[in-house]
């Protein structure tokens, strides 16, 4: 017996379902000596009335038991769903709890045949049959050939006989249905494996509509998976009568199509033609309609406002004509300037007991070095090129490292004067044969062997960094080893920290040895400057990344001419009154 649920209003698709049933009961080849009957339910449009109804039929009894049933020999063994696919589906499992076979309508594809019911009124049904009708025509048919090749199966094996004849589980004509082919009344393949069906050709009907609310179903189109891609679908459009309601051919998608500079982002539990239009992420462009996917524009390149192109990015780098750039030459200038006055006011004054005091050489020496640590800063400015990438680090390393070494010649110098007062002494002896002074060859001579290693290992060259800004390519040096870079940088700060130690334990000495004083102040300014450098330096990028760098050797630089140099100027310039022994003690 057959369970079928339906809705009152279709009636074309129940005499459809009693012609099936009465065309196999009277065929003498499909079910000999079997008659099928049937049991109708009507599934209304409700999940809960839908399940409602269902689990009354398998109970039995006019009303919803689960897990019960009052018939022990039902004689139901398939169920027949409709044309509703979600209707189909909620009953689907439920009877999947129950191993019931079901044949769903939905799943029963073939191009309608020109079937006909022209015994139903004319002006009620249309004279073909129906899409619908025809899918449950073939799921009587479906249902009533697994009964048919599993009772020749059974016979052929062996046969079970009880007081009505063979014995029939609905769970076992599961595998059966599953796998089940034929050919309909009409010559069309029926065919319910899923994997085969997938390949069949579609037919695209359309609804033409007739006075009196008639419809005739026209065929204007065809869909074959199995056709090359691109060809796959093919409508002719001037077939395709339109709802009055329609101004224009409808859109086949649900969302609007995405522009350049957009790319399509699927709605999740949406069908495939439903998207988001998303902008493009940053550095990427869309210059084409509803693409799946942005591309990224070169490094060299960045994507306009729109993001539909790419625009090719500015050079640039710290040049002579940028403000920053400007500001920075002219004070390396003006500072290189001041320091030259500086040596010519210390030369000029040579013979002073204050130049003398404070070993005048050694004062050339460091003003000639801080003057060069200005100008080479001027390095850092410009478009760079192969000799100033080289000359940048190097220069600036070896003439900070004459500075300081020499800082540190006159600190020792200080504490050696001191302890050398008695006659005689061997400190007294290094102090008048100059050993200090030797500080200053040795320690330049171990920059310039780190600098040669950096230089021949791997030097410095011209860079480009594409990902400072977004909109301009910066032109820049770089450092090739950032560890010997560092490493050079090391070595400095530890003259550094070595000449502001010594002269810390100097600052105590006598007035007539004041320079200690001065001496470790400049040293604090030095090392605070060079400290605070590298998380600055770290923290910034593009043009400013090279101003940092020139601020530092300017800002280091002039800490010490100001320190030590600008207490002895105001004495020479301004006090000459003191720059006599008396003054000085």
């Amino acid at each position: 017996m057959l369970s079928c649920r339906l809705q009152p209003k279709s009636y074309q698709y129940l005499l459809a379902f009693i012609f099936a049933i009465e065309e196999v009961n009277r065929s003498p080849h499909l079910l000999p000596n079997v008659s099928l009957g049937f049991d109708l339910y009507n599934a209304i449009h409700s999940e809960w009335k839908t399940l409602e109804s269902t689990l009354t039929w398998l109970s039995a009894v006019g009303k919803a038991i689960p897990n019960y049933t009052c018939v022990r020999k039902s004689k139901s063994v398939a169920v027949i769903t409709g044309n509703t696919g979600a209707i189909s589906a909620q009953i689907g499992t439920l009877l999947e709890l129950y191993k019931f076979p079901q044949a769903d309508c939905e799943t029963l594809q073939g191009c309608p045949a020109n079937a006909s019911l022209e015994d139903l009124p004319v002006h009620v049904f249309d004279m073909s049959m129906s899409e619908g009708s025809y899918h449950i025509y073939n799921a009587v048919y479906a249902v009533a050939h697994t009964l048919h090749e599993m009772l020749l199966q059974r016979v052929e094996v062996q046969p079970v006989w009880n007081g009505d004849g063979l014995t029939m589980y609905p769970w076992q004509l599961n595998s059966f249905l599953k796998n089940i082919k034929f050919d309909n009344s009409v010559g069309d393949e029926v065919n319910l494996d899923q994997e085969r069906v997938s390949r069949k050709d579609y037919d695209i009907l359309n609804y033409w509509n007739f006075p009196q609310g008639l419809h005739l179903q026209v065929k204007v189109g065809k869909f074959s998976p199995r056709a090359p891609h691109g060809h796959r679908l093919s409508i002719s459009e001037e077939m395709i009568e339109w709802n009055v309601e329609f101004k224009e051919i409808p859109h086949s998608v649900c969302s609007e199509s995405c522009g350049p500079g957009f790319r399509k982002t699927h709605q999740e539990g949406q069908a495939a033609c439903c998207f988001d239009c998303t902008p493009c992420p940053e550095h990427e462009i869309s210059n084409e309609t509803d693409v799946e996917q942005c591309v990224r524009c070169l490094d060299d390149q960045y994507p306009n406002p729109a993001r539909d192109r790419c625009l090719p990015k500015v050079v640039v780098f710290l040049a002579y004509e940028d403000p920053l750039g400007a500001a920075l030459a002219g004070v390396a200038l003006g500072f290189s300037v001041l320091t030259a006055l500086v040596l010519v006011v210390f030369v000029k004054h040579r013979n002073t007991p204050l130049v003398k005091a404070n070993n005048r050489n050694l004062s050339y020496t460091l003003l000639a070095s801080l003057c060069l640590c200005f100008l080479c800063s001027l390095l850092f400015l410009g478009r760079p090129n192969t000799a100033t990438c080289i000359l940048q680090q190097t220069t600036f390393a070896i003439m900070f490292t004459v500075a300081v070494s020499t800082i540190l010649a006159k600190t020792i110098t200080v504490v050696l004067a001191f302890k050398a007062t008695a006659p005689g002494k061997r400190m007294r002896q290094w102090l008048v044969s100059g050993a200090p002074n030797s500080v200053i060859p040795i320690c330049s001579l171990l920059q310039v062997m780190l600098c040669g290693i950096w230089l021949g290992t791997c030097p410095p060259f011209i860079d480009t960094d594409t990902h400072a800004e977004p909109q301009q390519l910066l032109v820049l040096c770089n450092k090739g080893s950032a560890t010997l870079f560092y490493l050079v940088l090391g070595y400095l700060g530890s003259l550094a920290l070595g000449s502001f130690s010594v002269a810390f334990l100097a600052r105590s000495l006598p007035d007539t040895f004041n320079e200690a004083k001065y001496l470790t102040f400049s040293m604090l300014v030095f090392c605070s400057v060079w400290v605070t450098f590298i998380p600055v330096y770290h923290s910034t990028k593009g043009k400013v990344m090279v101003a940092v760098e020139v601020f530092s050797i300017l800002a280091s630089s002039a800490g010490l001419l100001g320190c030590i140099f600008a207490p002895k100027c105001y004495i020479l310039l301004v006090r000459p009154n003191r720059n006599v022994l008396q003054g000085i003690k």
